[in-house]
């Protein structure tokens, strides 16, 4: 079926890309290309579709569940920022399966944890106006999608997140706990 391709291989196919692109590149660099590109208004409609029905089936293998976290993870940061050029959540929720669903929901309530937890804290959130007026599409990509848009105009990033599990903060629940349990 999938032959001798790896997941994140298969991944940056459903986005388009060609494998000699992306080759020397990390598995979360793969999942924040991918999601990029299927977030991204500009992309054939068939992409997001397509990303979402082979994220599903890497859900299946527990090998592949970091990938598929990353993508879920950049998916919905992207869709956090409200920005008009990127699908919004609920258009990227319509194409995920039932296992990229259950990883959705606890990617969003890892990060309204965190978002919480520094709330608490009483230091005060950045602005998210600095990371998305960046005009450098790889700087974009980046910062997009390791950092989260809050409904009030501030951001939370990766160092919230690391300081957040630091503090002892519960992280986002491994492959037995949310796609083996639910099976």
């Amino acid at each position: 079926m999938w032959g001798r391709r790896t997941a994140p291989q298969r991944l940056a196919e459903s986005a388009g890309f060609t494998w000699k692109h992306v080759e020397d590149q990390s598995e979360l660099n793969v999942a924040t290309m991918t999601a990029y590109v299927a977030a991204n208004r500009a992309a054939p409609g068939d992409v997001l579709p397509m990303v979402g029905k082979v994220a599903e089936k890497l859900a299946a293998e527990e090998a592949n569940h970091d990938l598929v976290v990353a993508l879920v993870e950049d998916l919905q940061n992207l869709a956090s920022h409200g920005l008009a050029q990127l699908r919004a959540a609920d258009e990227i929720r319509a194409v995920l399966g039932p296992r990229c669903l259950v990883v959705w929901n606890a990617v969003d309530e890892f990060w309204t944890a965190v978002a919480e937890w520094r709330r608490a804290s009483g230091e005060p959130l950045r602005s998210g106006e600095d990371i998305l007026s960046v005009e450098n599409e790889g700087l974009r990509a980046n910062l997009w999608t390791s950092n989260r848009s809050l409904g009030d105009g501030t951001r939370v990033g990766l160092s919230e997140a690391l300081l957040f599990e630091k503090a002892g903060g519960a992280p986002i629940p491994g492959y037995r706990e949310l796609i083996a349990a639910g099976q």
